[in-house]
């Protein structure tokens, strides 16, 4: 699949992946600050941003998608970021294709199964009434009623979009729930390879998506993996405290 992507700066790639929900708009201003060094590449993921919509999204097919970008732009020792979804994209992208990427980081998630259930965000999402709808300030209120968390209400209402008089989801709603079982787990035809290069793992420090597995889970896949966290952050430390962030990634691509 063709994905859409942005590239700025020029050097050594950086390739980040954004998560579920999300897209490559969430990473410009950490990609601006990188690119002051690096060739930073944000593509948005299938049936995100203004990628193209498909039925399917196994993390094959995206690892896929995103390998499809490296070989089109003739990347070379590349590193690849990924964040929740995205990180769990970028993981399988570098054990499938160890030659292709020299570094890779893993944003609050973990190669394991989860049992977050997303489906009531996606309900949410599908009850509003677009065709009644009159701004954005109105959808986010509809959207708080049911969403007890700011942050996410947000991070959906960026992917609400107007189109001529009217407004519509530019995600692609019906094919995200239909592979959120795919989404809360990490392929099982990966689970005996291995990723022997530099990796670093950044958790928020008051989220549960990274650190309260157990680090053999993800040394089992990356035996030279470095684990960290940022304090006050939350899933989102690239948004939450970005300066920690920049500083933690900064001095590992640096080192790498």
């Amino acid at each position: 699949m063709n994905l859409n992507y942005t590239v700025l700066g020029q050097g050594r790639p950086i390739i980040i992946l954004h998560g579920l929900f999300g897209s490559a708009r969430n990473w410009q201003g950490i990609a601006r600050t990188l690119a002051t060094s690096y060739r930073v590449i944000t593509p948005d993921l299938r049936n995100h941003g203004q990628s193209p919509h498909a039925e399917d999204m196994s993390y094959l097919e995206m690892a896929d998608d995103v390998v499809a970008i490296v070989d089109q732009l003739q990347c070379n020792d590349t590193i690849i970021v990924g964040h929740s979804m995205g990180g769990k994209v970028a993981m399988t992208a570098a054990l499938m294709n160890p030659a292709l990427f020299s570094a890779l980081v893993v944003v609050d998630i973990a190669p394991v199964n989860y049992n977050h259930d997303f489906k009531p965000l996606i309900n949410a999402m599908h009850s509003l009434n677009l065709q009644s709808l009159k701004n954005r300030a109105q959808a986010a209120s509809a959207l708080a009623k049911v969403i007890n968390d700011i942050g996410i209400t947000q991070l959906l209402l960026q992917n609400l979009i107007r189109t001529g008089d009217a407004f519509q989801w530019r995600i692609n709603l019906a094919g995200i729930m239909a592979n959120l079982d795919l989404i809360r787990q990490f392929p099982d035809m990966i689970k005996n390879r291995t990723y022997s290069l530099p990796a670093l793992f950044i958790g928020g420090a008051e989220s549960d998506y990274l650190c309260k597995h157990p680090h053999a889970e993800i040394l089992q896949y990356f035996p030279v993996a470095e684990i960290t966290t940022i304090e006050g952050s939350g899933h989102w430390p690239h948004v939450e405290k970005p300066d920690a962030f920049l500083k933690v990634i900064k001095k590992f691509i640096n080192s790498v």
